[in-house]
């Protein structure tokens, strides 16, 4: 089916390039993957560099994302008993023609979902990915978005201890560009002493699909 809505995505990270934050189109639908190495610095941008591009050549490849995440997770467990580290995985599936999205997450921060003005915290319990048992399946979230609805991922240490403040940010947010959002979020994080670490925010901003123009005879 044709796609009914369309998404305007923003990223901000800080420092530039410690978190590896990607979005790309399968078969599934659109994905959209941060993944957070613990620790900092280029150690850490090494792990999340290498699980995503790892994610993305698995569904690239036609797998399903809970089947590809365990096996990434297997790897990570593997490779982290052999010393490497270990890493967030936050990801996001949406189809587009008909809304219907899930949220799959290894250790990673709480997202939030915005429509109308209420807003929806999706919170996570589990370890990071190579700190879980071997198949251990992600934690996953199903929910519907819609046109005018905002999603947010964000990475740890961002929204701190209770995030209480990104909430409110969002519940006021008023404006449609998804890019200012996600500069808005950092900026907000650090005047809330965050940034302690190396940070990230994802903002999707859902609108409707322009028609494509008739064929004329």
């Amino acid at each position: 089916s044709p796609p009914s809505v369309t998404v305007a995505c923003g990223i901000s990270i800080f420092p530039v390039a410690r978190i590896s934050v990607s979005s790309f189109t399968t078969i599934v639908g659109a994905l959209f993957a941060l993944s957070d190495g613990m620790g900092s610095g280029e150690a850490a941008h090494a792990e999340s560099a290498m699980t995503v591009r790892l994610l993305r050549k698995f569904l690239k490849a036609g797998i399903d994302p809970k089947p590809a995440l365990k096996t990434l997770n297997t790897a990570l467990t593997l490779r982290c008993a052999e010393g490497g580290g270990f890493t967030t995985i936050d990801l996001l599936s949406l189809d587009r023609s008909s809304g219907e999205a899930t949220v799959y997450k290894y250790g990673a921060a709480s997202s939030y979902v915005k429509r109308g003005g209420k807003v929806t915290t999706l919170t996570s319990g589990s370890l990071p990915a190579g700190l879980q048992g071997s198949g251990t399946e992600p934690e996953c979230s199903r929910l519907q978005l819609d046109e005018g609805d905002l999603f947010v991922m964000v990475s740890d240490g961002v929204a701190g201890d209770e995030g209480s403040w990104l909430s409110t940010l969002l519940q006021q947010w008023t404006e449609e560009d998804a890019q200012d959002l996600s500069q808005q979020i950092l900026a907000e994080s650090r005047r809330h002493g965050g940034l302690q670490d190396d940070c990230a925010a994802l903002v999707l901003r859902l609108e409707k699909s322009s028609p494509s123009p008739k064929k004329r005879v």
